[in-house]
């Protein structure tokens, strides 16, 4: 199978097969199909994405897509290119000033209208780049493309950190970005508009109140079959569809397409999991369980945290396997998260998860901040998030995961005292 992004190359160009117009006509239908395109992306992800329905999206003749885009991976390396051209890590790029123009407000304020944007007006761009981030660590033309975005990113908010002479510009940079990436999964996610995303990142309400509305539209709990032939058969459909999430990303997920991998017939799956939904949240639990036991073989549950070292240590020791034995699986998680987005029936489970991991920091930190407010559990959560996909995303890179313990204690000092920027 050829990679999904075949042309797109480092440096910023397209190498393919496109055919590029040089009339305003044709300029305008190509760009409406790369729209599209993004449309398709964020509604359906790559595994949906076709010339069929991009030209149902574009509103355009299959004829005029499959005139511009000899294949699938010719569209996908234009709008990896259009998102690039047009954005940084959703931030407007500056394209008219040597030195980029700091909007007013400051940090919070970039982050908080970064994340307000794609709750709203943005939402559709930001499912499409996040799809596409997660894609990006399985081919290499995308992970040199992911490697720019961030690159990009890191140079303007470093930019706009280091204004007044700011000592930890670096490091606020990071904890910016970081943080804007790690919200934005959890707010596509759980679907959240944008009033719920400022009742809590801007008005300090509890997270727990303000977005566990999805809580009420539970998934249908499927009846787990007893007799060893039926365990063995629900455990085979269950780890080609954990393969197939690690090695592909929610490429082809289907209960017919998951029992023919695993070597049985394609009603075998029907008979164990009632919908596709119903699979990948069995998967996503057994993600998660899996994770929890990497959590416990690293570092040992019943030794508390007490000091701020040891919560810094704990939290980087954790974060560095995931980021670089079990990368894959880290993605494959928020690869179902992501997929909440778009069934929304996926999304009790996955709040669930969401909401222990906060119960989780908050026990932690708890004894060591004096005053905690609301969002501060959810912001080491976020961090972790936003810098897991960063890190993977780009190829775990010897020189970030170099940096991990330093951003961890810049960050947890800052919430812990009550100084964090957000």
């Amino acid at each position: 199978m050829p990679p999904a992004f075949p042309a797109v190359l480092p440096g910023n160009k397209v190498l393919s097969s496109q055919r590029l117009p040089t009339q305003a006509r044709s300029r305008d239908t190509r760009n409406r199909i790369v729209e599209g395109a993004v449309r398709v992306l964020a509604e359906k992800g790559i595994a949906g994405l076709t010339h069929r329905e991009v030209a149902r999206a574009a509103h355009v003749s299959l004829a005029s897509t499959t005139y511009h885009f000899c294949s699938k991976f010719d569209i996908l390396a234009a709008v990896s290119q259009s998102m690039f051209d047009q954005d940084t890590l959703l931030l407007k790029r500056l394209e008219s000033t040597a030195v980029p123009v700091r909007p007013a407000g400051g940090p919070r304020r970039w982050v908080l209208d970064l994340l307000r944007h794609s709750a709203g007006r943005s939402r559709v761009r930001a499912a499409c780049w996040v799809e596409m981030v997660l894609d990006a660590p399985r081919h290499p033309e995308a992970l040199a493309l992911a490697r720019e975005w961030f690159g990009a990113a890191a140079t303007a908010w470093h930019d706009w950190a280091s204004g007044g002479s700011n000592a930890d510009a670096d490091l606020l940079a990071r904890s910016c970005g970081d943080l804007a990436v790690g919200l934005l999964l959890m707010i596509l996610v759980l679907g959240l508009d944008e009033k719920a995303v400022l009742d809590v990142l801007d008005r300090g309400l509890e997270p727990r109140d303000c977005w566990r509305r999805d809580i009420e539209m539970p998934l249908a709990v499927d009846t787990i079959r007893s007799g060893e032939k039926a365990i063995r058969t629900r455990e085979a459909i269950l780890a080609a569809t954990l393969d197939e999430l690690v090695s592909k990303g929610q490429s082809a997920i289907g209960l017919k397409t998951m029992a023919r991998k695993a070597g049985l017939s394609p009603s075998a799956a029907s008979y164990h999991f009632s919908s596709t939904p119903s699979l990948l949240a069995a998967a996503q639990r057994r993600l998660f369980e899996d994770a929890k036991a990497r959590y416990r073989a690293v570092v040992s549950p019943e030794r508390d945290v007490k000091t701020l070292d040891q919560l810094i240590d704990r939290t980087a020791v954790i974060f560095l396997r995931e980021a670089t034995e079990f990368a894959r699986e880290s993605l494959a998680v928020y690869t179902v998260w992501l997929e909440a987005s778009r069934q929304p029936e996926l999304r009790p489970m996955i709040w669930k998860d969401i909401e222990n991991q906060h119960l989780a920091w908050r026990r932690l930190m708890e004894p060591l901040a004096p005053t905690l407010r609301s969002i501060d559990p959810l912001l080491p959560q976020a961090l972790y998030t936003g810098k897991l996909i960063r890190i993977v995303a780009t190829g775990s890179q010897a020189r970030d995961l170099a940096n991990v313990r330093a951003e961890f204690a810049y960050d947890l000092a800052k919430i812990t005292t009550g100084n964090f920027w957000l």
